[in-house]
């Protein structure tokens, strides 16, 4: 993470630490009009592969005993994302669709992603869907060498989009 505003500016051409306000602010409005995107246009390079629009669902027996629990005038209504509805099935997907798009748009043969999951198997979809290389780099194994099951599963999902794992 150390590198990661001199990956940018090389990657991209952009100086993350021009858009940093605080430790905790970062002004992705001034950095979107800096390298062009508008949210409508990211809407629609999103929509392209079928990221985004998850369905917001009311968990309704949460919200009544929410509103039975609520001081008077303090009513509430729950709701979930359901990100799972994305192409790989994570939230990451709206994330790897630009990145992929960009790199498309810039003419590079493929991308190159370092993930312990969720984030190789976006990217991994998204380049499928885009016709790019996919590269992910991924360690899958503990301390004592033993392969843990759940990231394993996220190898084979890679694989399974193209990717080199």
């Amino acid at each position: 993470m150390g590198r990661s505003a001199q990956i940018m500016k090389k990657a991209v051409g952009v100086n993350y630490d021009d858009f940093v306000l605080t430790p905790l602010a970062f002004d992705s409005e001034k950095m979107m009009r800096e390298v062009g995107h508008t949210l409508g246009g990211i809407q629609r390079i999103q929509q392209e592969t079928g990221v985004g629009q998850t369905p917001l669902l009311e968990l309704r027996n949460i919200t009544a005993l929410a509103r039975k629990l609520a001081p008077k005038g303090k009513r509430a209504r729950i709701f979930v994302k359901d990100e799972a509805a994305n192409p790989s099935g994570s939230f990451k997907d709206r994330r790897a669709s630009l990145s992929v798009y960009v790199a498309k748009e810039k003419g590079y043969p493929g991308v190159i992603a370092a993930t312990s999951g969720n984030y190789g198997a976006a990217v991994a979809s998204q380049a499928a869907m885009r016709g790019l290389k996919c590269i992910v780099v991924q360690e899958v194994f503990d301390s004592r060498g033993v392969g843990q099951p759940e990231i394993i599963e996220k190898s084979r999902k890679c694989e399974a989009y193209g990717a080199e794992v």
